[in-house]
């Protein structure tokens, strides 16, 4: 049986990396004795798959995950066991049976959400901000991304769904941005957030929490929000 589940990162788990989110869940699985199914080979592991993996310092309520079980369980009891035995700032939520037709999670993400905080060394007014959002996304967004051969100019304009001004408190921003996620790639968040303190000549501090995400199925996992 393919078991679907979300965990939630809290601030308490902000900086617990994607690796030990990994061996954090493997633990609690053990210790809510699951029937898992653990891959070949010399060096077995429970067969575990997220939709993507979360940076180091962002909170989530929307990490999609993976597991294989061997024997038939009903969604409410694997909550029911794995939730007591979680670390703090983790838990689990909205589990039920693999959708047939979905060879992996991460084949058919295509989007993500995410509610960005921005706390500056300025104060700045609603119409401001809103006019300068406006101005970056109306062309390229041109930032120094790493990758695989370096770190090298990128456009991630094309990976920016939508972009609007949440809210906004004193120096403190708020924003609601959806980007792209897929296989190849997706948007950083962080990356964004930084070209809009240039683009306002301003430093500041970033928070990110993912609030959704989105896939390409039939209709049984979240889908991109059509436009009303």
């Amino acid at each position: 049986m393919r078991m679907l589940a979300v965990y939630h990162k809290a601030e308490d788990a902000r900086f617990i990396s994607h690796l030990d989110i990994l061996r954090a869940l493997q633990r609690a699985f053990r210790r809510a004795r699951l029937p898992l199914r653990y891959s070949d080979g010399f060096n077995p592991h429970p067969e575990l798959s997220f939709a993507s993996a979360l940076a180091t310092g962002m909170t989530s309520d929307a990490e999609w995950f993976e597991v294989e079980l061997t024997e038939e369980m009903a969604p409410e009891a694997f909550l029911s066991a794995v939730n007591p035995v979680l670390s703090r700032g983790l838990s689990v939520s909205d589990a039920r049976e693999m959708p047939a037709g979905i060879k992996t999670l991460t084949s058919c993400t295509r989007a993500a959400e995410y509610r960005i905080t921005i706390s500056t060394d300025q104060e700045f007014q609603k119409d401001v901000l809103e006019e300068t959002l406006r101005g970056l996304l109306s062309g390229e967004i041109v930032v120094n991304k790493r990758t695989k051969s370096g770190i090298r100019p990128v456009d991630i304009r094309p990976q920016v769904l939508k972009a609007t001004v949440e809210g906004i408190e004193n120096d403190t921003m708020t924003l609601r941005v959806l980007g792209q996620m897929q296989a190849d790639g997706g948007l950083r968040a962080e990356l964004f957030a930084g070209a809009l303190l240039d683009r306002l000549d301003a430093q500041g501090s970033v928070r990110i929490h993912r609030t959704a995400m989105y896939f390409d199925s039939d209709g049984s996992l979240p889908r991109i929000p059509s436009e009303e």
